[in-house]
């Protein structure tokens, strides 16, 4: 594939979608596409994307205009809604020329699936990310195909933006979309508890929310730059007969530590479910 003025096709600009354009906006990877072309389903999603990211991008909606869009990417980035998958792709698939690299964002659609599809369809990137990418925070956890492997260095500092990006079996697939996907939501209710603690106790909820957030992105940045087990660094933080331990003996009691475990879980299950019939 070429590397001089090529073509990114994102098709489906949901939350997810978006997110990924966002990353790669901001971070201008290199080698940078000469045209990012965004598809969605109506005219009315198409003229906000215009009016969030002006001239930096162009616009495609309905099945006709999205299936020219894809015919002439050279990436495709698939980032609809899993359950919208089969629908949409079926619309654009006679338009693969076999020569494009194939990056899905759809959790549970494995890569066996997704070449099944079209004869064309084997160069693919099977990537989960998360919501934060959309501000350069979130990480990206990617799997290839056979075929995409030549792609690798490209698809990576593409896929970068979104702030951290970690190659993966494929096999790891569904439980990195309950970790790193569902993961966003299982720590924005744990920052939401502690809100709503610290309003339960008097302090203001904007200020009580400011705080809930502050201590989570400390302590992620506290770890991640320590390299330090988090079991390590949570009982540094206790003292003797002090309120932090008095707190976590609670919530061992309430089985926190197990009820976010099991959700991981959970979302695993669900994940490899998706892409089944």
């Amino acid at each position: 594939m070429s590397l001089e003025n090529y073509t990114i096709t994102i098709l489906g600009c949901g939350t997810i979608g978006t997110a990924m354009l966002s990353a790669m906006l901001k971070t201008k990877f290199e080698p940078y596409p000469s045209r990012i072309v965004c598809c969605t389903n109506s005219e009315k999603s198409a003229l906000k994307l215009k009016e969030t990211y002006g001239e930096q991008i162009e616009t495609s909606f309905g099945p006709a205009n999205n299936a020219k869009a894809v015919g002439e990417a050279n990436i495709l980035i698939l980032g609809c809604k899993p359950f919208l998958c089969e629908q949409i792709y079926n619309q654009v698939s006679s338009k693969l020329t076999g020569d494009q690299i194939v990056i899905s964002l759809l959790a549970g659609w494995s890569i066996e699936q997704l070449s099944g599809w079209s004869s064309n369809a084997r160069k693919i990137a099977r990537v989960m990310t998360n919501t934060p990418a959309k501000f350069g925070a979130g990480i990206a956890v990617v799997s290839f195909s056979e075929e995409c492997q030549e792609h690798e260095d490209l698809v990576m500092n593409l896929v970068g933006g979104v702030g951290t990006a970690i190659k993966l079996p494929e096999r790891n697939q569904d439980a990195a979309t309950a970790l790193v996907g569902s993961g966003v939501a299982f720590s924005l209710l744990f920052m939401e508890a502690l809100a709503e603690g610290g309003i339960r106790m008097g302090i203001p909820s904007a200020v009580a929310l400011e705080c809930a957030a502050k201590v989570m992105e400390g302590t992620a940045k506290m770890v991640s730059e320590t390299g330090q087990h988090p079991g390590a660094l949570k009982l540094a933080t206790c003292t003797p007969g002090g309120t932090t331990i008095g707190g976590l003996l609670v919530m061992e009691d309430k089985n926190v530590r197990s009820g976010v475990s099991r959700a991981v879980e959970e979302a695993t299950n669900i994940a490899a479910r998706l892409g089944k019939k």
